[in-house]
C-alpha cells in the first residue's frame, strides 16, 4: 500500500531528485532514514526511475566495482552484515561514486552510528518522519481521497501518522460507503498492524507487549523481563522504535494490541505482563495507568489488586480502577460500596445498583455501610423517576438509623411529597456536626423544605440556597438530584427563566452535569427564545440521559412543536415520549414536563396515554397541600388543559388552588388566576382590552411569554372592534419581540484578579496541539514526571515543563487535575488502552 504514496507528499523528495541530477558529474551521497512505513523504499524507487531516465547506470551491490560511474543504491542498510557495512563505508570513503542508501534509525548499533558519521562528513541525511495531525487531510487530498476533518484526525490517532498506515486507511475510505466508512477505516488499520506483526520475531513481539502497557522501553527492565542480555535489549528497543507500530512516546498503537494478543496467545501475552508487573513492583516504579492496563489485560495478582484499590479514589476515574481491582483478584464484597459510589458518580447507574442492592440484605453489614447503600440505591431510583421506591427505602431505614445521611433522605422524601417523613429525617440534623463534606446536601434539603412554604415567602431564599449548593464542590457523594437542577426547575416554576439561565451558565462554567443542556433549553423556551431552545436540544443525546432527564427532554421537544404549530413534529415528539409514561412516577421535579405533555396529549386527542401520570401528579399535589412555588405552574397547565378540553368542571380545582394561593399573598398565583379568568371571558367573547392587557403583561412578567402572546391573539380574534383588535395584535407581537435575546449570554464566571486592574485575559487557544505537544500530553496522562518524559523524548525536563505550560495555556486549564480531564476529553490518552 505504501507504493501508492504520491512522491510529492514525501518530505525532501524533490530535493533528493534534484541533487541526483549531478550524479554523473560529481559524487552524491544521500542517506534516507526513517521508520518502517515512512516511504523509504518508495523514494528509492523514484531515485532509480530518475537515474534510469537520465541514462545513469546503477547497482544494488556493494561488491560491484565494474564502474565507478554506477550509482550505488542500498536499501535496508540496517539489515546488512558486518562485511557489507564495511564495504559500504569503504565505497563512501573512496569518494569515487555516488551512493544513495536507506536505513531505519538504530541509535544503539555502533556500526550504523559509524556509517551515519561518515555520511554526515561527506553527504547529507534525509529524515522521513510521520505525518503531523494537521497533515493527514492534505496528504489524503494529494492521493485523491477526500476525508472529513474528524475522520482525518481519527486516522492520525490510530496510526500515529505513519504514512503506510495512513495509506491503508485512505484506501479503505476511498471505496467504502459513507455510512460504513469509519468501520472500514478501523478494519483496514487493524489489518495493516496485523501485517506488520506477522513479520516480527518472537522476542520483538514480547517487546511490543511491554510497549502496549505504556511503561516505556528500558534496556535494564527488558533484560529482567525477557531474560536477554543488555546488547540484545538495546537491539530490541531499536527495532521496536524503528517499526511502524510504536509511537515516539514508546506506546503501541491501539489497533495493534488485539492482533498482538491473538498472535502471541493469551498465556504468553499475560505472562510477559506478569513479569513486567513483578519488575515494576520490586523497583517501586508501578504507575497508576500501567497497573490499570495490566489488570484489564488479565493479570491477576494480589499486590496489583491492592495497588489499584489504594489509587482508585485519587485517579480521577475510580470506578474503572475498582473494576480493574476486582479483575485483579480483589473480592468484590470488600470494595462493593466504594465501587458502587464511584460507578454512580461516573453515570453507570446499572453497576451502582447491581453492587449496592445486595448490601441491603447482607449479613453483618456495618450500620454506616447500610446507610450508604440505601443512599446510592435511592439516588439511582430517584434519577430514574422511581421516587416512591426510593422514599420506601428511607422509610424502611427510618430516622433512627439514617444518621448523618438525614439530608439525602429528606431530599428524597420531599420530592415524593412525603413531607412528614422528611421532617422526621431532618430532626436528626441536630445530632450531627455541619461539616464541609455534607454542606451541599444540607443546603439542598433545607432549600427544598423552604420551597414548600404555603405562603411562597421562602421561595427566593430557597433558590439562593440551591445556587449556593451548586457552587459547593465538597460533597462528592452521589445524591438523588443536583442543586442546579432543582434551582432551575424552581426558577422556571416561579416565573424566573432569566435567573435560571444565569445559574445554568455558572454551572456550565464548572462543567457540571449532562442534564444542563436540557435545562438550558427549557430556560430558553420559557424565556421566549424558542430558536435557541431548539438549537440546544438538537445537540442533546436524549437516549444517554437519566430517565427523568429524558422526560424533560421529550417534553421540551413536545413544547417546541406545540408552540410552533407543527402537528407532524408534535406527533413525532409525542410518540418518542410515550414509552416513558409507563416507566416513571410523578415527583416535584417532573411536574413541569408532565404539564407540558398533558397539553400535547389533549392537542393530539391521546390524553388517555398520559392520564395515569397526570393523576399521579394530582395525587402528589394533594399530599403537598399548598406549596405554590411548585404547584402554581402545574395548576396553570391544568387551567390550559380545561380550556383546551372545554371542560369547566376540570378548570375549577385549578382555578380555586390559584385563587387560594393568591389570597395568601402569592403574586404569581394572583397573576395566573387573573389570566385564567380573563381567558375564560375571551373564549366567551367578553373581551375587555384593559383586562387582557393587564393579564398579558402579568403572564409575560412571570416568563409565560408564549401564553401571553397567545392570549392577546385570541382576544384580538374575539373582539369586534377592529381598532382594539389591531392594538391587541400589536401587543402580542411586542410581547414576543421583548422576549427575544438582545445580547449574547454572559461568559462563565472567572475568578477576579487580585490587586490593581489587569487587562482582560485572552481566551484560550483551542487549536489542535502540535505533534510534540501531543507526545508530551500522552506521557503526562501516563503520570510520568518531567524528567522521565524528557528522557523518553530526548529533551530536557525544563523543555517538557515549557511544553506542559504551553498546553495549559492553549486549552485554558487552570490546574493539573483540570489539565488531565481536558486532555482526556479532547481525545488524548487513546493510545494508552
Amino acid at each position: 500500500m505504501v507504493a501508492d504514496i504520491a512522491l510529492d507528499s514525501l518530505p525532501s523528495a524533490r530535493t533528493v531528485i534534484r541533487e541526483l541530477d549531478t550524479a554523473d558529474k560529481q559524487p552524491v551521497l544521500l542517506m534516507i532514514r526513517g521508520r518502517a512505513g515512512t516511504g523509504k523504499s518508495v523514494l528509492l524507487n523514484a531515485v532509480r526511475s530518475h537515474l534510469r531516465d537520465r541514462g545513469i547506470p546503477m547497482t544494488d551491490s556493494v561488491h560491484d566495482d565494474a564502474t565507478d560511474r554506477a550509482v550505488l543504491i542500498a536499501d535496508n542498510v540496517h539489515r546488512y552484515s558486518a562485511v557489507d557495512l564495511r564495504n559500504l563505508c569503504a565505497a563512501i570513503e573512496s569518494g569515487r561514486r555516488s551512493v544513495v542508501l536507506a536505513t531505519q534509525p538504530r541509535p544503539h548499533d555502533p556500526r550504523l552510528r559509524a556509517l551515519s558519521d561518515i555520511v554526515s562528513r561527506h553527504g547529507r541525511t534525509v529524515e522521513l518522519r510521520a505525518l503531523g495531525s494537521a497533515d493527514t487531510a492534505s496528504f489524503a487530498r494529494e492521493l485523491g481521497v477526500a476525508v472529513s476533518q474528524p475522520l482525518a484526525l481519527r486516522i492520525h490517532q490510530l496510526t500515529a501518522g505513519i504514512p503506510g498506515g495512513v495509506v491503508a486507511a485512505l484506501a479503505a475510505a476511498r471505496t467504502a460507503p459513507l455510512e460504513t466508512c469509519v468501520t472500514a477505516v478501523d478494519e483496514a488499520i487493524t489489518a495493516w498492524t496485523r501485517s506488520m506483526l506477522d513479520a516480527a520475531e518472537p522476542e520483538l513481539l514480547d517487546t511490543l507487549v511491554i510497549a502496549a502497557t505504556g511503561t516505556g522501553l528500558d534496556a535494564t527492565e527488558l533484560t529482567e523481563v525477557l531474560g536477554v542480555d543488555t546488547a540484545t535489549a538495546h537491539d530490541l528497543i531499536d527495532r521496536a522504535r524503528a517499526g511502524a507500530l510504536v509511537t515516539d512516546a514508546d506506546l503501541l498503537l491501539t489497533p495493534a494490541v488485539g492482533p498482538l494478543r491473538i498472535l502471541l496467545g493469551d498465556r504468553r501475552y499475560v505472562e510477559v505482563q506478569r513479569r513486567l508487573l513483578a519488575a515494576r513492583l520490586d523497583a517501586g516504579l508501578l504507575r497508576d495507568c500501567t497497573a490499570l492496563i495490566l489488570a484489564e489485560s488479565g493479570v491477576v495478582d494480589s499486590r496489583l489488586a491492592e495497588f489499584l484499590c489504594r489509587t482508585a479514589e485519587k485517579s480521577g476515574q475510580p470506578a474503572r480502577y475498582y473494576a480493574a481491582a476486582a479483575a485483579a483478584g480483589t473480592p468484590v464484597e470488600s470494595i462493593a460500596l466504594r465501587w458502587a459510589e464511584a460507578a454512580a458518580r461516573a453515570g453507570d447507574a446499572d453497576t451502582a445498583l447491581r453492587l449496592a442492592q445486595p448490601l441491603l440484605t447482607a449479613d453483618g453489614i456495618a450500620a454506616t455501610d447500610l446507610v450508604a447503600a440505601v443512599r446510592i440505591c435511592a439516588a439511582v431510583l430517584t434519577r430514574r423517576g422511581l421516587v416512591s421506591r426510593a422514599a420506601g427505602l428511607y422509610t424502611w431505614l427510618g430516622p433512627d438509623r439514617v444518621g448523618a445521611d438525614w439530608a439525602p433522605a429528606a431530599m428524597v422524601l420531599t420530592l415524593a411529597g412525603e413531607t412528614a417523613g422528611a421532617t422526621r429525617m431532618a430532626a436528626a440534623a441536630q445530632l450531627w456536626p455541619p461539616t464541609e463534606a455534607d454542606a451541599g446536601a444540607r443546603l439542598i434539603a433545607g432549600a427544598l423544605h423552604e420551597s414548600l412554604d404555603p405562603h411562597g415567602t421562602g421561595t427566593a431564599a430557597a433558590i439562593s440556597a440551591l445556587i449556593q449548593a451548586g457552587n459547593t464542590d465538597t460533597d462528592d457523594r452521589y445524591l438523588p438530584c443536583s442543586a442546579v437542577s432543582i434551582a432551575t426547575l424552581l426558577c422556571l416554576g416561579t416565573g424566573e427563566p432569566r435567573r435560571a439561565g444565569d445559574a445554568l451558565r455558572r454551572a456550565a462554567g464548572r462543567g457540571a452535569g449532562t442534564q444542563l443542556p436540557v435545562l438550558t433549553a427549557w430556560a430558553a423556551l420559557l424565556g421566549g427564545d424558542e430558536q435557541r431552545a431548539a438549537n440546544t436540544l438538537a445537540e442533546v443525546d436524549i437516549a444517554a440521559l437519566e430517565p427523568r432527564d429524558q422526560l424533560l427532554a421529550h417534553a421540551l421537544a413536545v413544547g417546541l412543536a406545540r408552540r410552533g404549530g407543527d402537528h407532524a413534529a408534535l406527533t413525532r415528539a409525542w410518540q418518542a415520549a410515550s414509552p416513558l409514561f409507563d416507566e416513571l412516577e410523578a415527583d416535584l421535579l417532573s411536574l413541569l414536563p408532565i404539564g407540558e405533555l398533558w397539553l400535547a396529549g389533549l392537542r393530539l386527542r391521546d390524553v388517555r396515554r398520559i392520564e395515569p401520570l397526570v393523576d399521579a401528579a394530582r395525587g402528589l399535589l394533594r399530599k403537598l397541600g399548598r406549596a405554590p412555588a411548585w404547584t402554581n405552574l402545574f395548576h396553570w397547565y391544568g387551567v390550559q388543559a380545561a380550556l383546551a378540553d372545554e371542560s369547566p368542571s376540570d378548570l375549577l380545582p385549578h382555578a380555586h388552588a390559584l385563587k387560594t394561593a393568591a389570597a395568601a399573598g402569592d403574586q404569581q398565583a394572583a397573576a395566573l388566576a387573573d389570566a385564567g379568568r380573563t381567558w375564560v371571558l375571551v373564549l366567551r367573547g367578553q373581551v375587555v382590552a384593559a383586562e387582557v392587557q393587564a393579564a398579558v403583561s402579568a403572564l409575560a412578567e412571570f416568563g409565560l411569554t408564549w401564553d401571553a402572546a397567545r392570549l392577546a391573539s385570541e382576544a384580538a380574534l374575539a373582539v369586534g372592534d377592529s381598532a382594539t383588535a389591531t392594538t391587541l395584535l400589536k401587543l402580542a407581537r411586542s410581547v414576543r419581540v421583548r422576549a427575544q435575546p438582545v445580547e449574547q449570554p454572559l461568559p462563565a464566571a472567572q475568578p477576579l484578579p487580585q490587586g490593581t486592574e489587569q487587562p482582560a485575559p485572552r481566551p484560550p487557544d483551542t487549536a489542535a496541539l502540535s505533534d510534540r505537544e501531543r507526545e508530551v500530553a500522552e506521557l503526562v496522562l501516563l503520570g510520568l514526571t518531567y524528567r522521565e518524559i524528557g528522557a523518553r523524548l530526548y529533551i530536557s525536563a525544563k523543555t517538557v515543563e515549557h511544553h506542559v505550560a504551553r498546553i495549559r495555556r492553549r486549552i485554558g486549564a487552570r490546574s493539573r487535575s483540570e489539565l488531565l480531564s481536558m486532555l482526556r476529553a479532547m481525545g488524548h490518552g487513546s493510545l494508552l488502552v
